[in-house]
């Protein structure tokens, strides 16, 4: 019976990992809406593994590593294909080069402007290897969580061709709006500004208002902006936050 209460969170955590490895896939294959869907799902089994985790009391040091392992994939590798696809996809220049090693002769392609977008998984990875050793992320996250950045980044094709946010593609799809996004979501995710969570800690309502507004503001979101409400709602969470910390 021990052993299977330990094995639920990691069922939701593999499945978290499985989602990440077929998303990167369909990255690759510049399938945006396909691995949005399997990240938004990775996103999900990434809630539950720590919620039941905690609900069956059997939090462990292999399942704090294995899900970071998992959100590595899912919100740190699979952004920054996205990322760098989107750059492919505004006209950055690929160079072609070939090498030969050991009488073998190897060709490959690769656009070197479009590597900035894996400075998003290289700030993820940072993020989940600092968030493993921080007590003070018991409560609240200290910088945007991994998977909320990566929801915002691999939601970016979907905006681009929303038909309600036509007049802002060419700003979208500029090489300055795109680094500087790529920047700005390295930086969120370490820089140690306190973000409410959504564990529960007290039953006063009062405690949670900010969680409430965002909560009830997801249906109107997503009546009028399908998927794309996603990025929206993350947006509004971030200035949400930046009202709790100025009145605090």
């Amino acid at each position: 019976m021990n052993l299977i209460k330990r094995s639920i969170p990691n069922l939701f955590t593999a499945l978290n990992f499985l989602c990440g490895c077929f998303a990167s896939y369909l990255a690759f294959k510049n399938l945006f809406e396909a691995a949005f869907l399997l990240v938004f799902l990775g996103a999900f089994f990434d809630l539950f593994d720590g919620f039941f985790a905690r609900l069956l009391k059997v939090e462990s040091s292999f399942g704090l590593q294995f899900d970071s392992m998992a959100d590595l994939i899912t919100s740190g590798f699979v952004p920054g294909i996205v990322m760098y696809n989107l750059f492919l996809e505004i006209g950055v220049r690929e160079l072609n080069l070939t090498t030969h090693i050991l009488q073998s002769e190897f060709t490959f392609s690769f656009a070197p402007f479009a590597l900035v977008g894996f400075l998003i998984p290289l700030a993820a990875g940072i993020r989940l290897a600092r968030f493993n050793i921080d007590d003070d992320q018991q409560n609240d996250f200290k910088g945007l969580p991994a998977p909320a950045n990566a929801l915002f980044i691999v939601a970016l094709p979907l905006i681009i061709e929303h038909p309600q946010f036509v007049s802002i593609k060419p700003v979208l799809t500029s090489f300055s709006t795109l680094f500087v996004i790529t920047l700005i979501s390295s930086f969120i995710m370490n820089i140690r500004f306190p973000l409410f969570s959504f564990k529960i800690k007290s039953s006063n309502l009062k405690d949670y208002s900010y969680q409430l507004i965002l909560f009830g503001l997801c249906f109107p979101a997503f009546y009028f902006f399908n998927w794309v409400a996603v990025p929206l709602l993350i947006l509004i969470y971030l200035i949400l936050n930046f009202i709790r910390n100025s009145i605090v």
